[in-house]
């Protein structure tokens, strides 16, 4: 007979019922296979004194009444057997599932490894990002630059737009992912920020942040691009899970209309509609100084 297990409660249920099911089985089989001593030949009674003859007959009452109630008794236990069965199926399979949601996100952990950027390392990485774009910027020299700065002053512009933006997905406090923001995956590659779903109901998010003071550099997004379908690749090979590229385009209305906004935005698409990894890319773009009014549900939407 299964062994009653106590160590937790949902397999105590299942234990409990599968006793009571059994039981349900066995108590019909072994009263019937029992004579309880009754089967004696009348002529045998006969020759017997009156007060064992009494009591020969009224265990024989007592069987029958009892034999009565051996169908519904089996039947109570086999409902209750089946009742608890299934009421501890059905908790244990709901906490299964979390235990192996837990268990896989340790394994992706091994797989994976995400560390946040020091200080010193955010700071160096801002300043590559802004190398880059004042290098672009010095080879075109139709790009009016209306916002003339020291490099210095640019880098701490450019950290504090990336905060700010990743304040508002920490503001806005979703259920459904962890924000982390500045992270390094795999000791390889470096991330603005990092959407992990709690759920596999949702898909994780890479999020990718370029911040232009001047005009828009279509050769920075054609890099930026290239790297976030890198990091894609190696994110879904290393962590078995898949992610939707995020590109947030910073920018200044004094630099940029609407209209060179959409023809940036129909280049960015034409550019990246043949990669693979690229085709739910999602693309905003956000005035510098309208970044806590932005809505980050179009982003962390199914």
């Amino acid at each position: 007979m299964q062994k009653i297990d106590y160590g937790d409660i949902n397999k105590f249920l299942v234990s409990i019922g599968l006793v009571l099911i059994a039981l349900a089985v066995l108590t019909p089989y072994l009263y019937l296979k029992e004579d309880f001593g009754l089967y004696i030949e009348q002529s045998k009674i006969d020759q017997m004194q009156e007060p064992i003859k009494e009591l020969i007959t009224e265990k024989q009452n007592q069987v029958i009444k009892f034999q009565i109630f051996i169908p519904w008794v089996s039947l109570s236990f086999f409902l209750l057997g089946l009742t608890s069965t299934i009421i501890g199926l059905v908790r244990w399979f709901k906490r299964q599932s979390k235990i192996d949601e837990k268990f896989d996100k340790e394994l992706q952990k091994l797989d994976l490894e995400i560390t946040s950027l020091t200080p010193e390392e955010k700071e160096e990485k801002a300043k590559q990002e802004v190398e880059e774009i004042e290098s672009v910027e010095q080879q075109v020299t139709s790009s009016p630059v209306v916002k003339p700065s020291t490099h210095s002053d640019y880098v701490k512009a450019y950290m504090q737009i990336e905060k700010g933006i990743t304040e508002v997905f920490e503001n806005y406090k979703s259920p459904n992912f962890d924000v982390l923001s500045q992270q390094r995956i795999g000791n390889r590659y470096e991330i603005d920020i990092l959407l992990q779903a709690k759920t596999k109901r949702f898909l994780d998010r890479i999020v990718e942040i370029k911040y232009f003071r001047n005009r828009l550099s279509l050769k920075i997004i054609r890099d930026t691009i290239s790297r976030i379908n890198t990091q894609i690749s190696y994110y879904n090979q290393a962590s078995n899970r898949r992610v939707v590229p995020v590109l947030l385009i910073v920018y200044s209305k004094e630099t940029t209309t609407a209209d060179d906004i959409l023809k940036f935005q129909n280049r960015i698409i034409d550019e990246s509609q043949d990669i693979p990894n690229l085709n739910r890319l999602n693309i905003d773009f956000i005035e510098e100084n309208e970044i806590k009014k932005f809505d980050v549900r179009r982003i962390i939407k199914k």
